[in-house]
């Protein structure tokens, strides 16, 4: 009341400033009634015509580096071409109207026809024959669409000096359902292509040059087994289901091998970038939501120079497409420094030919020193020999292997008159070294039936044959080894034990047999195999320590006497030493070798035989033995583990002193002639 007062007073510049506040009052109501009465429904509208997506942004997969830091996987730049459809809107708008301007004047026509047909003007219900159906018009919009691309992606291609060709079913595939994002035009330019286009290509007409990491292996095929491969795969991985992403960038995913087992590590955390709709589809603005935070890198325990040592080596030796795999190991860590299987396959898997891939003998997918099964052969005959040491044998005594009438100048056991064994070894007599130098069957299967075939399963259990190791690369088979359930039932007979005894009829894995062979070296400890040292994040500085997997884990203790250890690693290293030795070619100078050659019937399912396994299993030095070498090479040849896998086995325990010290001139291949096993 006291302001109506004031007013009464006849008082201008009061009644002015009164005035004032009243009509901007009364234009602040109006406004407000304007928006929220009179144009609500139009925001209502708006906003429902546009809408945010939001697009998985991939981030920077880690490195994966051999023990010495040097990189066997990384990323690599990769220039694509990309078609922006939001920028062709009023192309693709022009191009509609021209076409329904096209389709009305032959509309009209049509109807001028009719007329003059019937000589009368068309009633209303006429004219809707000739009008154009909803489908027509949807058909016409998608045809100008693709008219409008499919001119811009040729234009393109002129000035590339390549033909593009647009696929209408992909175009509009992308169109539905895409639309916010490129389209993929050209992926992989290479270096002339990429100057082609910056040189001559204006711009204006949506098409960019985007640049997008692709996983690249600098080494090619080597330990491409070990690294696997990746392949593309654009969605959410574990733990990234609960974002609502919409869109998601091209990405990739291990499959196999290290890529596989340790794609979370690798991939890192995505980026999120939110891009805003209109009611077509395009897009309007686009922010980032999150940057992605880039992947950590694997070091691996493997050693480069001496995997790409036998890599060559077998590649030497027995060809490209050999069926082979090596094996070394740290026997004191349980460190894999090199795992061989060939034939090789390209860890760019996309690039390799389906003939190849589907090739049911050569199988390059396979790891064949984890991942198949295979006879070992006579390298299983140091695992009878330590059994029956245990169990009181005399390294000393002698057996004595008779002569086989079918088969003169070799041995043979003899079970009864109708069912005996071969022998490849002489007649003669053999104690437990010189057995192991011819790797003579006859003995091995009289001192493993005088052991008993439970007492071996109870030593190889703790090897652990038969058994899966837990390896992190999906690339592994179990093997089989029988148990002692099975070899305690009535029919389990002496044949059944000889087959074992001279390592047939049971199954491992070469990684199986350098673990075996690892425990032999060292004592006794039966290691699990390591093949990544640690994972560290891609940028040190970050503060981030990385995470170390542990060394020389336990899996199990043979509990054997040192004696008997002793005595086989003396007989072992007459294999490789003396003049009867099976296994002289893998002789090294200045480096003594303790090893056992092998061979190995394949059969197929009607029981014919195919071909042999060919093993050298050994470690060095004699005196402080580091390091297990295992060579096993699958073909149809006749051959033996000395002249076929020992000389590769030679070769990598020169690269492993090479690799000691590097400034020591490089040792000459020495020539030996292998013995029949």
């Amino acid at each position: 009341m006291l302001i109506f007062d004031e007013l009464k007073k006849n008082d201008p510049q009061l009644r002015l400033l009164a005035v004032a506040l009243a009509g901007g009052l009364f234009i602040l109501l109006a406004g407000l009634w304007w928006v929220q009465v009179v144009s609500a429904r139009k925001y209502e509208s708006h906003l429902e015509t546009q809408s945010y997506r939001t697009v998985r942004i991939p981030a920077m997969r880690g490195k994966i580096l051999d023990r010495n830091g040097q990189v066997l996987a990384e990323n690599h730049p990769r220039y694509s071409l990309s078609l922006y459809l939001d920028d062709l809107r009023q192309q693709f708008d022009a191009a509609y109207s021209a076409a329904i301007a096209q389709a009305r004047a032959g509309q009209k026509q049509r109807i001028a026809a009719q007329e003059k047909k019937l000589g009368r003007s068309l009633t209303k219900a006429e004219r809707k024959q000739f009008a154009l159906a909803t489908d027509q018009l949807k058909q016409l919009r998608e045809q100008s669409r693709f008219s409008v691309a499919d001119s811009v992606v040729e234009q393109v291609g002129q000035r590339l000096g390549q033909p593009l060709a647009l696929d209408p079913a992909t175009f509009k595939r992308h169109y539905d359902t895409r639309l916010a994002l490129p389209y993929p035009l050209l992926p992989n330019l290479n270096e002339t292509q990429i100057a082609r286009f910056e040189e001559q290509y204006p711009g204006g007409l949506g098409v960019v040059l985007d640049l997008q990491p692709t996983r690249s292996y600098p080494y090619g095929t080597t330990a491409a087994h070990l690294l696997g491969y990746v392949l593309r795969d654009d969605s959410s991985k574990e733990g990234e289901d609960a974002y609502p992403f919409n869109y998601y960038m091209p990405d990739y995913r291990g499959q196999v091998g290290v890529e596989a087992g340790f794609d979370a590590q690798l991939r890192g955390r995505p980026g999120a970038e939110a891009v805003l709709v209109n009611n077509l589809g395009y897009r309007q603005t686009e922010s980032v939501g999150s940057q992605a935070e880039p992947g950590d890198n694997v070091v691996l325990t493997i050693d480069l120079g001496i995997q790409q040592a036998a890599e060559r080596s077998l590649a030497a030796h027995q060809g490209a497409d050999a069926r082979a795999a090596v094996v070394v190991m740290d026997v004191r860590t349980g460190d894999v420094l090199a795992m061989v299987s060939s034939p090789a396959i390209n860890p760019d898997y996309a690039a390799n030919e389906p003939a190849r891939l589907s090739d049911s003998k050569l199988r390059p997918q396979i790891n064949r020193a984890a991942q198949e099964n295979y006879a070992p052969g006579s390298i299983f005959k140091p695992i009878v020999g330590l059994a029956a040491l245990e169990n009181g044998l005399d390294p000393n005594a002698i057996i004595y292997n008779p002569e086989n009438p079918q088969d003169p100048g070799h041995g043979y056991y003899k079970f009864s008159a109708s069912f005996s064994k071969r022998d490849t070894a002489p007649p003669g007599d053999y104690n437990f070294q010189r057995a192991i130098e011819r790797s003579c069957n006859t003995y091995f299967i009289t001192i493993g039936l005088r052991t008993r075939i439970e007492n071996i399963v109870r030593l190889a259990e703790k090897f652990h044959f038969g058994e899966r190791m837990g390896l992190p690369t999906r690339q592994e088979t179990r093997g089989n080894f029988p148990t002692l359930e099975q070899v305690s039932r009535r029919d389990w007979r002496d044949g059944n034990t000889a087959d074992v005894c001279i390592g047939q009829e049971i199954d491992v894995t070469p990684m199986q047999m350098a673990v075996a062979y690892s425990a032999i070296a060292n004592g006794g400890k039966v290691l699990q195999p390591r093949f990544v040292e640690r994972i560290q994040p891609q940028d040190p500085a970050g503060g981030e320590a990385p995470a170390v997997f542990p060394s020389g884990v336990v899996r199990n203790e043979l509990g054997v006497h040192p004696r008997s250890l002793k005595i086989l690693h003396d007989a072992m290293l007459a294999e490789t030493e003396d003049v009867e030795g099976t296994g002289r070619a893998a002789v090294v100078p200045g480096l003594r070798i303790c090893g056992k050659t092998g061979t190995a019937q394949v059969k197929n399912e009607q029981g014919q035989l195919t071909g042999w396994n060919y093993w050298f299993a050994s470690f060095a030095p004699y005196e402080n033995p580091r390091y297990a070498v295992v060579v096993m090479v699958q073909t149809e040849n006749r051959g033996s583990g000395g002249v076929t896998c020992a000389p590769v086995a030679h070769d990598v325990y020169e690269a492993i002193l090479q690799n000691e010290k590097p400034d020591a001139p490089a040792l000459a291949t020495v020539q030996h002639r292998g013995a029949a096993n």
